[in-house]
């Protein structure tokens, strides 16, 4: 999407270099590659919500694959979700209210306990937070929204520091496997702080400490003939 936005906007409209030592980023790619990447990372998650094997985990690979079926996570269900207030308060208060679908609540005398929501030209009425309340939205489309705005900000600067390795040695590729591209690390240099941040992310909000029959079943395949015994009895002894 930066490199997209890149090539179509580049310089057009921000003409101040945005890495002296990555001269071909652009502003444009920047920023445009950030909205863009949003976007797609929002309706693109919805879409693969409906398949299977994007939602159903397997514990083997196979040349056969067979269709997949299993419990769906929450996350893949069509939900009613509050975003969260807090990220509104980055924001300027006249951005946030052009935004489709917010609401803005007041508190009622300064009483942070009577809240309503906000009408113009009443007194009484002070600003307290911002409201939006998503319908029909998948909990996995916030997910991904999350995970692009990360990839949108923090990722590319994992590019850039391997454009700066790069020409610290004087290199314009780190190979040249793929034409007018470099190598494949040249492709996924930003991968690496994405890797980390998909992990992060994942275990933190979405991991549930749970175990499914399926998983069990598979774990006890890996135990040594002994172990298995010794795990049946302790699951008899718990009846």
């Amino acid at each position: 999407m930066a490199y997209f936005s890149g090539i179509t906007c580049g310089r057009k409209f921000i003409h101040r270099p945005f890495i002296t030592f990555s001269p071909n980023k652009t502003w444009e790619g920047f920023i445009g590659g950030g909205v863009f990447t949003m976007i797609v990372g929002w309706y693109l998650s919805r879409f693969l919500a409906q398949y299977t094997w994007m939602t159903c985990p397997t514990n083997q690979f196979t040349f056969y694959p067979q269709a997949l079926e299993c419990e769906l996570d929450p996350i893949f269900h069509e939900s009613y979700n509050i975003f969260p207030p807090q990220i509104f308060e980055l924001l300027p208060d006249a951005l946030v209210r052009m935004i489709p679908g917010v609401v803005e609540v007041c508190a009622v005398d300064n009483n942070n306990g009577n809240l309503t929501a906000c009408i113009s030209g009443e007194i009484s009425h002070t600003h307290d937070h911002f409201e939006l309340v998503l319908k029909e939205v998948y909990p996995v489309q916030i997910h991904a929204l999350a995970l692009a705005l990360f990839a949108s900000l923090v990722a590319p600067f994992g590019g850039f520091l391997a454009s700066a390795i790069k020409r610290a040695y004087g290199i314009k590729d780190f190979d040249s496997i793929i034409p007018g591209h470099g190598g494949v690390m040249d492709r996924v240099d930003c991968q690496f702080l994405m890797a980390l941040c998909t992990w992060v992310h994942y275990n933190t909000f979405i991991k549930m400490a749970t175990v499914s029959v399926p998983k069990m079943i598979y774990m006890y395949k890996l135990l040594s003939p002994s172990e298995q015994m010794e795990f049946l009895e302790k699951i008899k002894s718990l009846n």
